[in-house]
């Protein structure tokens, strides 16, 4: 009726038409009135993106690693590195292996006087490769949403635990594949189909009580590398139970000059000074300790005397030097056959859930040549190429009442080696980032 004025939902409606042309039975055509998410049938879709929102946030890796993390957006044009241990990049969906450039910085001296022309002396600016790889992978668990066991686990709030065990399974995981990478590489993702790479030893290997000149050769080849690594071991596993190859003072002296003379490491400013992150394991951590009033002396810079920023790091036990010292729980382990009778290597790591298989024994040449693994890490130690973050994912079975909910996620974790060209062979790979420290497994009881 003209001029009547008719209230909000009085109205029928023509027919339960949505935006975008879908339509829902169940909502009314009588009344325009608030509807539950379940009437909408969006209430199951909505929970999956808050599900999918809170499982990004609580899988960050609360580590030194993301501490020391820089983000770099690959459009396939050079990047630069930038001045973090861990690299995180992010790129468009596309192939699972990219070359990526890299732009050289410019080197060398400049022309000065007024006897000295620019003109005919401009340089030629360089790039390096650094060759990427992603794949997927994915955790899940098992639910129901009716029955008998469900009732009897649905008192105990059980199901209501599946995004916390995924999330911390995540991000216990990601912290093993950072350690795999420093170590051998490459993480256990890229091992899978899809990639396929063989894990290596990292190129620089600094073994305890061993001169620089006697440590171990690096071998494209890795049975001669870890022949290599073995003929240094049994030299450096001097003193009873190999006391001599544990940490000291001495070690973190030469391991300072060490990376920045001999491996030129590219350092990171942590504090406003050139510096390197050393993770050491922590049975050498307590090592370390058992000597501080002695060995280390005026040296050891303890934690409440460092800059605000070195003290958030998390592990975090002092400075030497160029040298800030993590504590490393989650260290790896080697394991050697017995007097180094041939090549083959047991390398063990921190799994999630603390699964732990690692090798804590006393070091003994005979029956446990076991290593305690630390890591030198400098500027692009390890890159981690982000393509999928985590997301998530429901599967139901059996009429609805079993479900499968699980994460997936797309990247991949992998050492920061650099090359003179684009074919990314052995024969020209750099490794500029970081070194593996090798030390013997110590007790922590009482000096070895």
């Amino acid at each position: 009726m003209a001029g009547e004025i008719l209230g909000v939902g009085t109205q029928t409606l023509d027919s339960p038409v949505l935006a975008g042309g879908l339509t829902n039975s169940s909502i009314a055509t009588t009344t325009a009135r608030p509807y539950s998410l379940a009437t909408m049938d969006v209430d199951t879709g909505l929970k999956y993106e808050a599900i999918n929102r809170k499982l990004q946030i609580e899988s960050t890796l609360d580590s030194v690693f993301v501490d020391l993390g820089a983000d770099v957006v690959f459009t396939g044009k050079k990047v630069s590195i930038p001045d973090a241990i861990v690299v995180t990049i992010s790129s468009e969906k596309g192939a699972r292996t990219q070359v990526m450039p890299i732009e050289n910085p410019l080197a060398g001296p400049g022309r000065g006087g007024t006897d000295e022309p620019q003109q005919g002396y401009e340089r030629q600016r360089t790039l390096e490769y650094m060759k990427i790889y992603y794949n997927e992978y994915s955790n899940g668990v098992l639910g129901e949403t009716f029955g008998v066991n469900y009732n009897d686990f649905q008192i105990l709030n059980y199901y209501a635990g599946e995004q916390p065990a995924l999330s911390k399974w995540f991000k216990e995981d990601l912290d093993k594949q950072y350690h795999e990478a420093a170590l051998e590489t490459y993480s256990w993702v890229l091992e899978k189909t899809g990639t396929s790479l063989t894990q290596t030893y990292n190129s620089n290997v600094y073994v305890a009580n061993t001169e620089y000149a006697n440590q171990p050769t690096y071998s494209d080849t890795p049975a001669t590398f870890r022949t290599n690594m073995n003929t240094a071991f049994d030299a450096a596993d001097t003193g009873t139970n190999g006391v001599n190859a544990n940490i000291d003072l001495d070690f973190l002296l030469g391991l300072s000059y060490y990376a920045e003379n001999e491996k030129r490491i590219k350092p990171v400013s942590i504090g406003g000074q050139p510096s390197y992150v050393v993770l050491l394991p922590a049975p050498q951590y307590h090592k370390l300790l058992q000597t501080n009033s002695g060995q280390l002396g005026e040296v050891w810079t303890k934690v409440t005397a460092l800059s605000d920023e070195e003290q958030k790091f998390s592990g975090i036990v002092g400075r030497v030097m160029n040298l800030v010292l993590i504590k490393d729980p989650r260290y790896p382990t080697i394991e050697c056959t017995a007097d180094y009778g041939n090549n083959t290597h047991s390398v063990i790591y921190a799994e999630p859930g603390n699964y732990d298989l690692r090798n804590k024994t006393v070091y003994n040449v005979s029956s446990n040549a076991a290593w305690d693994v630390g890591f030198l890490l400098g500027a692009g130690a390890i890159i981690d190429w982000l393509v999928t973050p985590l997301h998530f994912g429901m599967e139901q079975t059996e009429y609805g009442k079993k479900y499968g909910k699980a994460a997936f996620a797309e990247r991949g974790v992998q050492l920061g080696n650099v090359y003179d060209t684009d074919t990314a062979s052995n024969l020209n790979r750099k490794n500029f980032g970081s070194m593996a420290l090798l030390f013997t497994a110590s007790t922590v009881i009482a000096t070895a």
